[in-house]
């Protein structure tokens, strides 16, 4: 009786172990090949979009420092000394923050001695933007394998997208200008966590945007939903949530390239870094797939209120700011 109870027990057993092996391997698969589960078809829905990049990329989480700032910032009562605090917590993004604080391109000289002098002289929202610009700046050059994603061009054309943005914001007397910089900045974020995250199927859609020859910007991102399941804007709308940055970067980031879709209260970050992003892709500032026509929207062209004529200007001017804003993050 008791080897029948043995043999039981062990055919029990060996069930169970072969049972957990197979749930193992799912996981795995689950885990390292995931953009094999099921595509959700109604991409219209925001939860199953949500379902879907979840599933499809790890989205790394903001640096502690970062989020307590960006927390700050919202918070009535936060003063220059809890901003001093939090951002000395880390040495070395206190010591960046203030060489950029006395690069040229922030005006300070050399004069900026300690963080607590930074804010005073720059700022609350302008320290806020130095420190996210920072964050983003390391995952831009975050070592990675080699791609047909060009970081460095990358690079440049968020840069200079965040300065055409802040330029046109002030010249509307904007009372969004860093809003509107950090989202110009991080407006392809999500093409950046795509190439992290979904390192060949961002290859694959590079190499055919190339094969479309002045194409739409409709176009691209048809193909880029198709390829990757879903768009840089709903990726970056996505991170950008997840993050909880504020609505008005999250409006300028979801919608620079269809500012119409923004709430009625965000519109106006939305069409500042939608125009600044055509702006940068005519001046082919860190153009990432060339010949795609970038026309500003008529609706967002009559709110700016700009003559045609002082386009050109504008670009020049951003072009310029690029270089100096390069070198003052090249001290990094």
């Amino acid at each position: 009786m008791w080897a029948s109870r043995r043999r039981i027990s062990t055919r029990n057993s060996s069930r169970w172990c072969s049972k957990r092996r197979i749930w193992s391997n799912r996981l795995k698969k689950a885990l390292l090949f995931p953009r094999r589960l099921p595509i959700i078809k109604n991409v219209n829905d925001r939860d199953a979009l949500g379902i879907r990049i979840s599933r499809a990329v790890g989205l790394p989480p903001l640096p502690h420092v970062t989020v307590q700032v960006m927390k700050l910032i919202d918070d009535p009562r936060a003063s220059t000394r809890d901003f001093e605090r939090v951002i000395t917590q880390d040495a070395a993004l206190a010591a960046k923050v203030l060489r950029m604080a006395n690069s040229a391109y922030y005006g300070g000289n050399g004069r900026i001695s300690t963080v607590s002098r930074a804010i005073a002289v720059l700022g609350m929202n302008t320290i806020r933007t130095i420190v996210m610009s920072l964050t983003f700046h390391a995952m831009v050059h975050a070592r990675q394998r080699k791609s047909r994603f060009n970081r460095q061009e990358y690079w440049r054309h968020s840069l200079a997208t965040a300065i055409a943005g802040r330029v046109l914001a002030r010249l509307k007397r904007s009372k969004w200008d860093e809003e509107v910089f950090l989202a110009g900045l991080l407006h392809d974020i999500g093409k950046l966590i795509a190439d992290q995250f979904l390192p060949e199927e961002m290859d694959v859609f590079i190499s055919r945007s190339m094969e479309i020859t002045s194409g739409t910007v409709e176009e691209v991102l048809a193909l880029e939903s198709k390829v990757l399941g879903f768009t840089h804007t709903e990726l970056g709308e996505f991170a950008a949530q997840k993050w909880n940055l504020p609505a008005s970067i999250r409006a300028g980031i979801a919608c620079h390239h269809d500012p119409a879709r923004a709430d009625k209260e965000f519109f106006e970050p939305a069409a500042l870094v939608h125009a600044a992003n055509c702006l940068v892709n005519q001046a082919e500032i860190g153009v990432l797939i060339p010949g795609i026509q970038h026309e500003i929207d008529p609706a967002v062209k009559e709110f700016l209120a700009i003559p045609e004529e002082q386009y050109e200007p504008i670009r020049l001017v951003v072009a310029k700011e690029v270089i100096e804003a390069q070198a003052a993050f090249g001290v990094m």
